[in-house]
């Protein structure tokens, strides 16, 4: 008899789960092992070869669909925040707002004086927090969006309670119908324009419509009673008790863990569009097993859907009821709402969130804000967008009761602005009733040690001309040949040019410098703009620097032609910076960084230095700032050229502040992790890798291997941002190495934990 694919039993009194640890050929396995003493020899031969068939079919159907359903997924991948920018415009995303708006009233404790900005989303937390007393900018991208909002303001103005829970709660909309002409009159063209059309075309719920609303209708209305939960529904109907209904989760649990597994592996990446969650936001938790099954346990198994979860409740039953719906729909809020709308405390604006905070900080009298609560969009950027947003943000918060609150699906702050923000996480998902959150982020501003800074993208102070393909190639060449011609001319740098820091005699007895002049002095003119579509890693590396409250001193290792300061607008360089160092060993890259420097008018603040920066002997380190004087240290594709690494680390160590930070951009040897189910990708992954390394190599170029910073790490300064990507290579596409960004500081990212313990309650 065949074993079944998993079998529970006990152990010592407990209830034991064993799955099957064959896969594939179980079923002939299994008869061999319980028929070796099987007497009718040609009917067991019969029997397995049956086996051994089915189980060939049954690989083979498998292989082939999940072979299919590969293609598919990496197809879609590649559209799919293509099809969610597509539905912008079209239609709203989100006809509810998808954040529980209780946990951010716990963590910001709302009040007359505060004035919040938010994305506008569905509306739902925007007068959630307008009941409080807060007044509110609500920003949306999405027009569609803002119509939604646009009609639930001005039913407020219009509509006595009944009618409006009936037609926002009850989805009465021949009520809507009816009372549309009168809602008009408090309403933008482009609002009007949406709504006459979607209720022309046969609108017929707000709970069912927008992409996440036609999800849910197909999720909970249609996929739910077809795999057999359609108790879920039945339940809410009959109004069960909340723990009978817990109990019923339990009896299907197993049920839920399939289709958990199923969803996670096929379903979210093809649905996600339609929720409006993006590919990177999904990607943030990948470093997790069963996000799915988190989730339908976290809301399931533990929020009360019977009175409380209005989010699943609502979607579910297909309307709200009076026991579980957003507190703008419970009655006693109701002339609190008015009144708010009245006083003119809701304002709504179409474009971005950095839009919206460079017109503020247009006007005359700038608007201050008290509270910004970002929802879970950040998620959606990379670290030049979070850190642009925040910088435009930070001059227009209030110096004292500025905070900024987000929400994440990623366990940690993901992105470098945010890291340095010293934040509280009030939440990691055991209290907010989506259940779809690992992390509620609350910081203030009078804590944050770091202020963020406006960063330039790749711009230059001035605009530069681009490269033609003839020079691009000829300075390819350059490089590429520069092995083989050093050792045919035996080429020496001249680096006796004086430039504060080492000597004449210092370096012209040292072969790394006479190497790395000779290599640069031919090719020094055209660095910046060959380098410019090469160094990929440099563009976001500004943005992901830690900027303290006070001025800082910032040495740039290997800095060149200083181009990493125009990463940084020229005022905000004499702003926040008390010195900076330029610090190479090749006189020709500093003669273009003095020229940089003085014509930006900067030499007062810029200090070039030539020097070795491995020398730790007393005449070297008399070349270099003073010990322990530096704010930051940092390293932007120049790691991997130093010959002795762990002198040059040492060097950093020795220069840092107690409380600084090291940062490096460059190129790394290898993945900052390998998938362990992906064994033959994995095995490409390294020889490409490998390739990548011996080319490099020829150069002087040692990509960086995972374990670099382990020096770093015995003493004291623990990585805060690691990051990790493909980038390619001018004139060879065949070449794309990895490239990364690590920052590191002492103490490594300070996190503080506050999750509420208390019972959550609207009251």
């Amino acid at each position: 008899m065949e074993k079944p694919a998993s079998t529970t039993f006990r152990r010592n009194g407990l209830k034991v789960h064993q799955k099957r640890k064959t896969l594939g050929m179980h079923r002939s396995a299994n008869f061999l092992k319980n028929n070796q003493n099987q007497e009718n020899k040609a009917l067991s031969w019969i029997q397995l070869i049956a086996f051994v068939l089915l189980d060939v079919i049954t690989m083979g159907v498998a292989a082939t669909i999940w072979f299919f359903a590969g293609i598919f997924l990496w197809f879609f991948s590649h559209i799919h925040d293509y099809l969610l920018v597509k539905l912008v415009g079209i239609s709203y995303l989100y006809n509810v707002s998808w954040e529980d708006p209780r946990v951010d009233r716990t963590a910001l404790d709302l009040s007359d004086d505060d004035h919040v900005i938010t994305i506008a989303s569905a509306c739902d937390n925007v007068l959630d927090f307008m009941i409080d007393g807060a007044r509110v900018t609500a920003v949306d991208l999405n027009n569609c969006q803002l119509a939604l909002c646009e009609l639930k303001r001005a039913a407020i103005l219009e509509l006595n309670f009944q009618d409006f829970f009936a037609i926002f709660a009850e989805q009465n909309i021949p009520l809507l119908k009816e009372k549309f002409e009168t809602l008009k009159n408090h309403m933008t063209s482009d609002s009007i324009n949406f709504w006459e059309n979607s209720l022309k075309s046969g609108f017929k719920s707000f709970m069912y419509s927008g992409s996440s609303g036609w999800l849910a209708y197909a999720l909970f209305r249609v996929l739910f009673p077809v795999i057999g939960f359609g108790w879920v529904r039945k339940s809410l109907l009959d109004g069960v008790d909340n723990e009978l209904f817990h109990e019923n989760f339990e009896k299907h649990k197993t049920t839920f863990e399939w289709v958990a597994w199923i969803a996670d592996s096929v379903l979210v990446p093809i649905c996600a569009p339609l929720a409006g969650v993006p590919a990177a936001q999904l990607d943030l938790g990948n470093d997790r097993e069963g996000n799915v099954a988190s989730i339908i346990h976290r809301v399931f198994g533990h929020t009360d859907l019977v009175n409380d979860n209005y989010f699943f409740t609502g979607y579910i039953l297909g309307h709200y009821t009076k026991k579980c719906c957003p507190r703008y729909l419970k009655e006693e809020h109701y002339s609190t709402l008015k009144a708010a709308i009245k006083a003119n405390k809701l304002e709504l604006y179409h474009g971005t969130l950095a839009n919206r905070f460079r017109l503020d900080a247009r006007q005359e009298k700038p608007p201050v804000y008290t509270a910004a609560v970002m929802l879970d969009h950040l998620d959606w950027m990379d670290d030049y967008g979070v850190n642009e947003e925040l910088s435009l943000l930070w001059p227009l918060l209030h110096n004292e009761k500025g905070r900024v609150l987000w929400r994440s699906f990623s366990h940690s702050p993901h992105r470098a602005a945010l890291k340095w923000m010293k934040s509280i996480r009030v939440d990691n998902g055991t209290n907010d009733r989506t259940g779809m959150y690992w992390g509620v982020w609350y910081a203030k501003k009078s804590d944050c040690g770091n202020h963020p800074e406006l960063t330039s993208e790749g711009l230059f102070w001035e605009e530069q001309e681009p490269q033609t393909f003839v020079e691009k190639l000829v300075t390819g060449a350059t490089i590429v040949s520069f092995p083989i011609m050093n050792m045919i001319k035996k080429t020496v740098g001249d680096v006796s040019q004086r430039l504060p820091g080492a000597t004449k005699e210092d370096l012209n007895e040292n072969q790394h410098a006479q190497k790395i002049e000779a290599f640069y002095k031919s090719q020094a003119r055209a660095y910046d703009a060959f380098r410019e579509n090469f160094l990929h890693a440099r563009k976001h590396f500004a943005s992901c620097l830690p900027l303290s409250n006070n001025k800082i001193v910032w040495i740039d290792v290997g800095a060149g032609t200083a181009r990493n300061l125009e990463f940084f607008p020229i005022n905000t360089l004499k702003r926040r910076f008390e010195k900076i160092y330029i610090l190479d060993i090749s006189p020709s890259l500093l003669e273009i960084a003095q020229e940089r420097v003085e014509k930006a008018g900067l030499s007062d603040l810029v200090e070039l230095v030539l020097a070795d920066f491995t020398d730790l002997s007393e005449v070297g380190m008399a070349a270099l700032p003073k010990a322990h004087s530096a704010d930051i240290i940092t390293f932007s594709y120049s790691l991997s050229m130093i010959p002795d690494k762990d002198a040059a680390l040492a060097q950093a160590m020795r220069l840092l502040k107690p409380d600084g930070a090291i940062g490096i951009a460059d190129f790394f040897a290898e993945a900052e992790k390998m998938d362990d189910s992906k064994p033959i990708s994995n095995v490409l992954s390294t020889v490409y890798d490998t390739g990548c390394r011996l080319w490099f190599k020829q150069d002087g170029v040692h990509l960086l291997p995972n374990d670099r910073f382990d020096v770093l790490a015995e003493n004291g300064i623990e990585a805060v941002c690691s990051e990790r990507f493909r980038g390619s290579v001018p004139l060879l596409p065949i070449l794309r190495p990895w490239h990364g960004i690590w920052i590191g500081r002492k103490g490594g990212l300070i996190v503080n934990e506050q999750i509420q313990d208390k019972v959550y309650s609207d009251e």
